[in-house]
């Protein structure tokens, strides 16, 4: 480091930038910067105060000299722009970094006045901190997306890379409420929530899967905007509510304190859109043209991000239609013994009441014990076969769905396929279950994974499966409950993920996606041993309230 006071007046300012450049931290930085200022104005105090994104004093102040000196109300008047009457022994100057005034930098002396010029000389050091301090930023901006891109190559599971860049955002930019991925369904119409980062509250994001209906007049709005950003100032959005405030707004009423500003980047791969960047501003604060810059530079991983979110799914979609081909080919084996006993206890009759009727001796009592077999071995058939093909069959649909008529009529598919591996299946369903939002389709792949899952983890066979549905407060549950060896402590979290399984054979698609489309429906999966040994897994839905009559 150059030593100040043996240096001339006009060199001061170039061995000033030279010695910043050298130091690692902002804080040091900061320190070296008032205690070079503070000798060459020949003042006895000097401090710098940062500002936070809504023009206030923050936390952080860093002093040389005598502490005394730095009046606080002061400076938080200079930050707020009122214009504090200061006397002729103190100097105060915004420093700005990227167009935002970043902190307040002031000098005092005791006794003392300053000199005409000096408040010049102030404002040119500030300049000189701030050009270092933008350049570190620049620095810090090129090392987060290295390390992203990183992450990139490396093949990072689609949601860690999502979150990845979230987290970036946040170090670079400072967004004081929330950021979040979300992805396009163009076949569906709408934005969904694939990752989001809650600021404010330092909390888990409740609104992963969540849906945003999207309309003509919302893509064409976010169709390519200047720099590939589209920014919305609190004074802008009554001119923006009625086509994007779906987009920011899908929390109103639930308790969540309003953002401020908020940064739009639609992600485009060629024309087609895979979905959307969001960040928002606390309060009033809002976002430069800096921060419209660093999101557009975030943007090509955010796009690799979405496009590995979107592949992912086709493969686990295309999974997933193969295990649940494979399953019905399995119990369709399984039920021939079943439907191959009925028609064998049919025939016999139906040829033996012939023979009766050709030779007269048809008695009414034997005659009706006859037919009442074979109704009931022939209703036992329609009833498997029905069940196979309701299964099979894509149907759509968002609800409201009882749960319970979703068990009943697969109970008989799902004994069928846990009869060859002597498991037996029990329910325990609520009367008077409310119904749930979600569509027949999606409820009985949750119900089919469930029961395959626990009929899986009884490899000696011998055990029992109960399937039970309760209330519990605003939520419906549904729970399948083994009498098994349990799941290993260390894989509680593990078999949630996709592809991961236990099973030399299986998929690890079954709980994976369970867990999802319990979230796309606000709901959510747990896993838990039992003390006597077993396990439970249980998926809660959000109940429809009386009188719903749309999805919110």
């Amino acid at each position: 480091m150059f030593d100040y006071s043996e240096l001339p007046r006009t060199m001061f300012l170039r061995m000033l930038e030279c010695n910043l450049q050298r130091l690692g931290t902002r804080s040091k930085t900061h320190l070296h910067f008032l205690r070079a200022v503070r000798q060459h104005l020949d003042a006895d105090a000097a401090w710098l105060h940062r500002v936070d994104r809504e023009g206030r004093l923050a936390d952080k102040r860093f002093v040389s000299g005598d502490a005394a000196l730095c009046p606080a109300d002061l400076t938080r008047q200079f930050a707020e722009r009122r214009n504090p009457r200061l006397g002729p022994g103190m100097l105060l100057s915004p420093l700005r970094v990227h167009e935002r005034i970043f902190a307040v930098v002031g000098v005092a002396r005791s006794g003392r006045k300053f000199e005409r010029g000096t408040g010049r000389d102030l404002n040119r050091l500030t300049r000189l901190l701030a050009a270092d301090l933008a350049r570190r930023e620049e620095i810090r901006l090129n090392h987060v997306l290295d390390r992203i891109r990183e992450k990139v190559v490396a093949e990072l599971r689609p949601r860690d890379l999502a979150y990845q860049i979230l987290d970036g955002l946040y170090q670079l930019v400072g967004y004081g409420h929330s950021g979040a991925l979300l992805t396009h369904d163009s076949q569906a119409g709408v934005f969904r929530v694939e990752a989001e980062k809650i600021v404010w509250a330092k909390a888990k994001s409740a609104f992963i899967g969540h849906e945003i209906a999207t309309g003509a007049e919302m893509l064409d709005l976010l169709q390519r905007p200047s720099n590939g950003v589209l920014r919305i100032d609190p004074e802008g959005r009554p001119r923006v509510d009625r086509r994007l405030r779906p987009l920011f707004d899908y929390y109103r009423g639930r308790g969540i304190p309003e953002g401020g500003s908020i940064l739009l980047a639609p992600l485009f791969y060629g024309r087609e859109l895979l979905g959307l960047l969001k960040i928002s501003a606390a309060g009033s604060a809002r976002f430069g043209d800096y921060d419209v810059e660093v999101v557009r530079r975030f943007l090509p991983a955010a796009i690799v991000a979405l496009r590995n979110v979107r592949d992912r799914q086709s493969l686990e979609d295309r999974a997933m239609e193969a295990e649940v081909r494979a399953g019905l080919v399995t119990v369709a084996r399984a039920v021939a013994h079943d439907v191959n006993n009925a028609i064998g206890a049919i025939l016999p009759l139906a040829e033996q009441m012939r023979e009766e009727a050709r030779e007269g001796r048809v008695d009414g009592a034997e005659l009706e014990q006859d037919l009442d077999v074979i109704i009931d071995n022939a209703s036992l058939c329609k009833r498997i076969f029905s069940n196979m093909l309701r299964h099979g069959m894509e149907r759509g649909g968002d609800g409201p769905v009882d749960l319970n008529h979703i068990v009943r009529d697969m109970l008989p598919l799902l004994e069928a396929q846990c009869a060859p591996a002597r498991v037996c299946v029990e329910t325990e369903l609520e009367s008077e279950l409310p119904t749930v939002r979600a569509s027949n389709k999606h409820l009985e792949r949750i119900v089919w994974n469930l029961v395959t899952n626990a009929k899986e983890a009884l490899r000696g066979g011998d055990g029992v499966i109960r399937i039970v549905t309760e209330r519990d407060g605003s939520h419906v549950v549904l729970a399948v409950i083994d009498d098994g060896p349990g799941i290993p402590e260390d894989l509680l979290d593990k078999v949630q993920e996709p592809f991961f399984s236990t099973r030399r054979s299986g998929t690890g698609l079954g709980l994976a996606l369970c867990r999802s489309l319990a979230w796309q429906y606000g709901g959510r999966l747990s896993i838990r041993n039992l003390s006597g040994g077993g396990a439970r897994v249980a998926v809660r839905l959000p109940i429809v309230e009386p009188g719903t009559t749309e999805r919110e």
